[in-house]
């Protein structure tokens, strides 16, 4: 009796999933077009949803700055304000702004061995300063999804390292996202399309301060990218300080020949 028990429960069990399985064939026979369906489905899981996709369309390395040393592999202890005496991309130059400024140095010490020479903001003493890079022949356009800037920065104190654009109209914004404080030389990645962005007033020699929010800036155009801490440094060393050993941008470019021509 068990066994003829145990026999028509495993038939009731296959007929329900045989009966299943056909109910769900046959809905997704009817089902209207444009409805649904497996067509339907696989569009909908593309890129989930995004046409088209960010991650397809990454912009290049538009340029990489790592300032060099003045005597490449041999260690040395200098402190030098000719900041672009140090470039390695001959096809940028460097901008400064604010009356500290002009105290900004490419700074290298023999110990820690390792230590890498860098852009130290910690001399900005008669204010805060602003640091940025220009393309000589190249506008940056960051408006697409996937541009970033990937940078290796060491900040002592309480100093947030933000980054800072001047567009083509003459106008400084300033992020909302930054690299903190660190006890050794890291890594970090700021994705553009992350940021919220400010309006950066620079009126020269002292005041430099954030001001209102930017609400969706037009970035096609970039003429100078950069960074500041917005923080005034002291007189020789001080641990509260920014250091920078390399940026990247990654961003799609523009000529600015072809930009100037675009607007006449």
């Amino acid at each position: 009796m068990l066994r003829i028990v145990r026999s028509f429960s495993v038939v009731v069990i296959v007929a329900l999933c045989v009966g299943i399985f056909a109910f769900a064939k046959v809905q997704q026979q009817i089902r209207p077009a444009g409805q649904g369906g497996p067509a339907a489905e696989a569009a909908k899981d593309t890129c989930w949803g995004r046409t088209p996709c960010p991650e397809d369309h990454r912009p290049l390395v538009a340029f990489r700055e790592d300032w060099m040393d003045a005597t490449p592999g041999v260690p040395t202890d200098y402190k030098d304000k000719d900041l672009d005496a140090h470039l390695q991309n001959k096809n940028l130059t460097m901008v400064r702004y604010g009356a500290g400024a002009k105290d900004v140095i490419y700074d290298r010490h023999v110990a820690p061995r390792d230590d890498p020479g860098y852009i130290w903001l910690g001399a900005c003493a008669a204010g805060p300063c602003v640091i940025t890079l220009k393309d000589k022949t190249d506008y940056l356009d960051l408006s697409n999804p996937m541009s970033k800037v990937v940078w290796r920065t060491k900040q002592g104190g309480f100093r947030q390292l933000r980054l800072v654009l001047k567009l083509a109209d003459g106008s400084f914004l300033i992020s909302d996202r930054y690299a903190g404080p660190a006890e050794d030389w890291n890594i970090s990645e700021i994705l553009i399309s992350e940021i919220h962005w400010r309006i950066l007033k620079i009126q020269e020699p002292v005041r430099i301060y954030e001001d209102a929010l930017v609400e969706k800036p037009n970035l096609t155009k970039v003429d100078e990218i950069g960074f500041t801490d917005l923080m005034v440094g002291g007189p020789g060393f001080t641990s509260g300080t920014s250091r920078v050993d390399w940026i990247e941008v990654h961003a799609d470019r523009v000529k600015r020949s072809a930009a100037t021509n675009n607007n006449n």
